[in-house]
């Protein structure tokens, strides 16, 4: 019973914080939920949940989809996003979360501190460079957020193409890798009792998020994304220290 409380309570928050800068979900749900389930369960139960809720995003706000961006960072990142998923299977857990923390902490330093120096636009080769980061973060951990989010945010400067466009990303993804990550078996059908749960408290949070999302200024959601990238990858690196 605790493990369903516990997974109602982080799919609520983390959709709130999913619709209000973009992404967000699968990194806040992966510090908690691996600390309830076994990390392939965790990153396939993170995987599946939020497909509804950036499906309302996308779908709503399909008029905003800034297309010639996505593109090229969306081939790359699926193609990417294939192969790590099956890859993710030979890898050790600890080093896949020690990688993933330092990983967020680089971002998040290089962002904070020469964002107001760096001017990202959304050109093909810098869509590929972030589109391919995505994939390996999404094979590996279901968690390609803040790649799609630090070359977004800045390239587009309207808050609905922006969460638009990401959402769409998101749900792409989604729908292309879900079908390989059941496949390999890491979801039982004793578990889809946690799906099910999961996904109604996404989708009240989701809504609930959009409301408080149209009241944020664009630059306030930049630079809570530069912030939570961080915070992340330092909870993350903490704690298989301390494990370790």
């Amino acid at each position: 019973m605790f493990a369903y409380i516990a997974l109602v309570a982080v799919c609520f928050v983390g959709a709130i914080l999913q619709t209000t800068i973009g992404f967000g979900f699968p990194t806040f749900a992966m510090i908690f939920l691996t600390l309830l389930f076994p990390f392939p369960l965790a990153v396939t139960i993170t995987q599946s949940v939020g497909i509804l809720g950036v499906a309302y995003m996308m779908l709503k706000y399909r008029k905003h989809i800034a297309w010639r961006a996505l593109i090229p960072f969306l081939i790359p990142a699926v193609i990417f996003g294939l192969f790590f998923t099956w890859y993710s299977s030979f890898i050790a857990v600890q080093d896949l979360k020690l990688f993933l923390g330092a990983i967020l902490i680089a971002l998040s330093l290089y962002f904070t501190l020469f964002s107001h120096r760096i001017h990202i636009k959304a050109t093909t080769k810098n869509g590929v460079i972030m589109g391919s980061l995505s994939g390996v973060l999404n094979g590996f951990y279901a968690m390609g957020g803040p790649p799609v989010a630090l070359y977004l945010a800045p390239a587009l400067k309207n808050k609905l193409a922006y969460i638009s466009t990401a959402n769409t990303y998101f749900f792409i993804f989604k729908i292309v890798a879900l079908p390989l990550r059941f496949s390999q078996g890491a979801m039982q059908l004793s578990d889809f009792g946690y799906l099910s749960a999961g996904i109604v408290s996404m989708s009240i949070g989701t809504i609930l998020g959009d409301k408080i999302m149209r009241q944020i200024p664009t630059e306030t959601i930049k630079t809570l994304i530069y912030i939570f990238v961080g915070v992340s990858g330092a909870i993350f690196i903490w704690q298989e220290l301390r494990v370790s």
